[in-house]
């Protein structure tokens, strides 16, 4: 019986240094990967778009009150003229009017006020011909300062998703074309990093390290890239 338990004994020992040899053995080995850049664009249109303007006035030394009263106006009337426009809006937001002195060779001379207004529509069309051709304000005495037009995309989250899954694809593909030449097989992927995106107008090389967000085009460009690691086979 002792000899029985001895023999038991001596195989269990055996059994478990081999095994413990063979997770040694395994834990040594070194697991072979392959590093790639995957690469994703695609093209998209704004559906948003963010008019800003300006109007100003400028007074004498004694003629703030008057310009505060023109100032009035000049606001009625944008806001008169823009309702006949029919186009909606999200956001119509007005600013308050800002007092700058002016100066000149006698010293304070004068002040000039000015007035914000940003516009958010999604109909870009109607208030990109406005933008291009003011004729509507300036035949009723709004002229505007200055003219800026920012175009968005509600969507440019999904969009951003999408296209990361599309990179991440790109360079499991890239990855099989290393490997297409040897007895490897690409595996599963272990690790993962994005770039920044780079929002551009279409056609253009421009890149940041930071990212680039392009707000000047209503057609837009966006380029991601991601870098991978795969475990081979």
């Amino acid at each position: 019986m002792k000899n029985s338990w001895a023999i038991i004994l001596g195989i269990s020992v055996i059994f478990a240094f081999a095994l413990w040899g063979w997770f040694f053995k395994q834990s040594r080995q070194v697991q072979q990967t392959v590093r790639v850049v995957g690469y994703g664009t695609e093209e998209f249109d704004s559906d948003i778009v963010k008019w800003s303007v300006s109007f100003s006035e400028r007074v004498s030394l004694n003629g703030t009150q008057q310009g505060y009263k023109t100032m009035a106006t000049k606001l009625e009337n944008f806001q008169k003229l823009w309702n006949q426009t029919g186009i909606q809006t999200s956001e119509f937001k007005i600013f308050p009017v800002n007092v700058n002195r002016e100066y000149g060779q006698g010293g304070h001379i004068g002040y000039t006020l000015n007035q914000r207004i940003y516009i958010v529509s999604n109909n870009i069309g109607k208030v990109e011909q406005l933008a291009i051709d003011p004729k509507l304000f300036v035949d009723d005495g709004v002229i505007f300062d200055n003219s800026t037009m920012e175009f968005f995309s509600s969507e440019i989250e999904e969009i951003k998703k999408k296209l990361l899954g599309e990179a991440t694809q790109n360079a499991y593909e890239r990855a099989e074309q290393i490997t297409s030449t040897t007895d490897l097989k690409v595996d599963k992927l272990i690790s993962a990093r994005a770039g920044v995106f780079q929002i551009t107008e279409p056609y253009s090389t421009e890149v940041a390290g930071y990212g680039i967000h392009n707000t000047s085009s209503a057609r837009k460009n966006i380029k991601v890239t991601v870098s991978a690691e795969f475990t081979l086979k």
